[in-house]
């Protein structure tokens, strides 16, 4: 990449095209468009580099460093570590210090956690897989056979010609699946169950729960355990009543999931579908929900952080807005954030601190634009904003592709505007202006000087000091 930029610095320079006093410690800027455009700033602490207009892009500044080969792929540097998007949204890969991960959606996997010499990996290319964890190595060709160690809730898993054999182990118990879902026997110091789906089951959690059903999903007995030596009972007959009872829970429900009732003296709380989803009543210590759907509703809940939200609706999915308040064992970092949603894809969200200052603003008015500001200066602006959501890797390949304009301020007070794909530029700097149209006019602004200049040098005219300059047919005249 060096070796590139050095190519096109000098042929922007043997072309004339550089911004004049770049002795002057100014930025160095070539403007070729579409072909190429190159600028870096004054101190060359920060550059960017594009070919052939938005189809290729890179860049470097202090804290981040990155490229894209649109449509293709994109790549970016941060302290955090190094991403790579490709072929959006279905190949990612993260390399960081604890962890590494790759994806190519559905075809390819690949984790692999480095922190501290584990060793552990997981690799999956379409039906073969292997890896290692703590426990060793594994691997296997799905569906022929395989050992997985570590996968989901279960220490080992074993499976032959699946879904004819399947073997886990988990917590000491020993589980044996043939031809699942339908037969099923666990044994071991906590788990005891036996299915032949779906005509009867029944499983035991020591200290749990003990289930059974009958012709599933219809027939349903459980007793299950709760603290401090209570226990609890639940009886389906499914959809038509449900009634579980606990010393914190009564509930009942009729031609489930449209009439339900729900109680805890424990928490004051009452719950009560008639019918769900179209009415709906909530009232506790912690929960409160108002519904008539789809006309108008509101929830109200507190979380065990002691975190507050507030979200109602009104003509589901016209209008939606939420209000939560974070708290902090250090009061000035407290939050506020307020959404706004109108159809789902056009979103405001603002974060304040306790003392109601913006620390952060996104509007977006889909399919129009996107508005992004931060409390340390940076401002982001684009229209039309055609995606209906946010993500990275589609807004590095395909978002330059689909923006007429942009606007980028950085917290140093650097600003960027551009339009169509480049062919118009407006960039500032608190001592320096750069307005470019395509190569055919450039205009160039810094303290006690300006200067204008048509086809790259064709003709110009500049003061400086009140000492005025003139170039003709790429000479300089004076």
């Amino acid at each position: 990449m060096k070796t590139l930029l050095r190519i096109l610095v000098i042929f922007g320079a043997l072309l004339g095209g550089g911004l004049s006093w770049a002795s002057d410690n100014s930025w160095v800027r070539y403007n070729y468009w579409p072909l190429f455009f190159y600028q870096s700033s004054a101190d060359k602490r920060a550059w960017e580099l594009e070919i052939i207009g938005p189809f290729y892009y890179c860049y470097f500044s202090p804290k981040e460093e990155g490229s894209s080969f649109r449509p293709l792929i994109s790549t970016v540097r941060r302290k955090k570590g190094r991403e790579v998007f490709f072929l959006s949204p279905l190949g990612h890969y993260f390399s960081g210090k604890t962890f590494s991960r790759f994806r190519l959606v559905p075809l390819f996997a690949h984790d692999t956690i480095h922190d501290q010499g584990s060793g552990e990996s997981h690799h999956s290319y379409a039906l073969i897989f292997w890896g290692e964890t703590k426990r060793g190595k594994y691997g296997g060709f799905f569906p022929f056979y395989g050992t997985l160690k570590d996968w989901g809730f279960r220490d080992e898993v074993t499976f032959f010609l699946w879904p004819l054999y399947i073997h886990s182990q988990y917590d000491g118990n020993d589980s044996y699946t043939f031809l699942w879902p339908f037969f099923n026997r666990t044994k071991g110091p906590s788990v005891q169950r036996f299915k032949i789906w779906p005509l009867y089951g029944h499983r035991v959690k020591k200290g749990e729960s003990d289930r059974t059903f009958f012709l599933w999903p219809f027939f349903w007995h459980e007793k299950y355990c709760l603290s401090g030596g209570k226990s609890g009972e639940k009886d389906m007959f499914l959809p038509f009543w449900i009634r579980e009872k606990s010393p914190f829970l009564e509930r009942y429900v009729f031609l489930w999931p449209f009439f339900q009732y729900s109680k805890s003296e424990d928490i004051e709380w009452v719950s009560i579908d008639f019918p769900w989803p179209f009415f709906r009543y909530i009232e506790g210590t912690y929960d409160k929900e108002r519904r008539l759907w789809p006309l108008i509703g509101f929830t109200e809940s507190e979380s065990i952080t002691k975190a507050r939200c507030h979200w109602h609706f009104f003509l589901w999915p016209l209008y939606f807005y939420e209000r939560c308040e974070i708290p902090n064992k250090k009061p000035e970092e407290a939050l506020k954030i307020e959404n706004r949603r109108f159809l789902l894809f056009t979103k405001f969200e603002r974060v304040k601190d306790k003392q109601g200052h913006l620390k952060y603003q996104y509007s977006r008015v889909w399919p129009l634009g996107v508005q992004i500001k931060r409390d340390n200066g940076f401002e982001l602006f684009y229209f039309p904003a055609l995606l209906p959501f946010e993500d990275e890797g589609m807004n590095r390949n395909y978002g330059a592709f689909l923006r007429l304009y942009e606007y980028v301020q950085d917290p140093e007070g650097f600003t960027r505007s551009k339009a169509l794909w480049g062919f118009y530029r407006h960039d500032k700097a608190p001592q320096e202006e750069v307005i470019d149209l395509a190569f055919l006019f450039t205009y160039h602004r810094k303290k006690e000087a300006k200067e204008f200049t048509f086809l790259k040098g064709l003709i110009g005219i500049g003061n400086k000091k009140n000492d005025y300059r003139l170039k003709l047919f790429y000479l300089k005249i004076f």
